[in-house]
């Protein structure tokens, strides 16, 4: 007789890409996993040792089956590249989440765990950090179905009270490609795949969450992505810094030395002055 898996059962949509595949073997062991991708994208050792379901996000249907008996959907299935045209944006990004967030509340599942992105924000100026409660600002077709995700779930929960939670997630890479020549472009939004992770299953795990936003990066030096309110509200801590990943920079850094000492407030600074100055008319005045 085989017994019921007493962990959280989690459906992750886009199973078999980078992120959902990483993120099976990081959390195979803390729950029950179930991946979901379109027929023919699991690999042959996929389909052999992982759950999998193979359906497309346009059909409602067969997600609302999927999804029977989950407790929450990671939904990373979409087109991730920028430069993703309008109908693939349209089709798979909006009506493709659409459908998964209509099927999570059919079936009363108690979250959905959503891959938005840096590009729902990255219109705002370069150099600008910028925090969840900043005004959404796309930067291209990309980023304009994230801020659709991120405002449809905001309804749903808000609506159905079914928990959404939208992660958006930076320049996620594997730490080797840090360290390459060209990859300066990445080294303030970069988003190691174990930070990540640590972070969806923080966030699966957490109780009392309805709507929320999280920037999901790691602990970079220099930050496009503030990460303050996930390491304050569910304890985040992320282990990569790209900038001491970065040779060159890491180099350049230990070169300058420790910052100089902070100096007193100006209210101290001019008491010291003035000591100083008593002393020495002191010193005039014996000899």
């Amino acid at each position: 007789m085989i017994m019921p898996s007493t962990r959280r059962p989690i459906l992750v949509t886009g199973g078999a890409g980078d992120i959902g595949s990483g993120f099976a073997a990081y959390a195979r062991e803390r729950y029950d996993i179930t991946l979901l991708d379109l027929p023919g994208r699991f690999t042959a050792q996929q389909m052999r040792e992982e759950r999998v379901t193979e359906t497309d996000l346009g059909d409602l249907e067969a997600l609302r089956r999927a999804f029977e008996g989950q407790d929450t959907i990671v939904h990373l299935a979409a087109f991730r590249k920028a430069s993703t045209p309008w109908q693939d944006v349209l089709d798979t990004n909006i009506r493709g989440t659409y459908n998964v967030v209509a099927a999570a509340i059919a079936q009363g599942c108690r979250r959905v765990v959503f891959a938005s992105s840096v590009h729902a924000v990255s219109g705002y100026e370069h150099g600008r950090q910028i925090r969840e409660d900043d005004p959404v600002n796309p930067g291209d077709l990309y980023g304009v179905g994230k801020v659709f995700g991120e405002a449809l779930g905001q309804y749903a929960a808000q609506a159905e009270g079914m928990s959404f939670v939208a992660l958006r997630i930076g320049a996620f890479q594997q730490p080797d490609v840090v360290t390459d020549t060209e990859s300066g472009w990445l080294l303030e939004e970069y988003c190691a795949p174990d930070d990540l992770f640590q972070l969806m299953t923080l966030v699966i795990d957490e109780e009392d969450l309805g709507f929320e936003i999280f920037n999901a990066a790691s602990a970079n030096r220099y930050s496009r992505l503030d990460i303050s309110k996930a390491r304050r509200e569910l304890g985040y801590a992320p282990a990569f810094d790209s900038f001491a990943m970065k040779t060159q920079i890491a180099e350049a850094i230990a070169a300058a030395g420790p910052l100089a000492p902070t100096p007193p407030s100006g209210m101290r600074y001019e008491l010291e002055v003035r000591s100083d100055s008593d002393e020495q008319q002191r010193r005039k005045v014996q000899q």
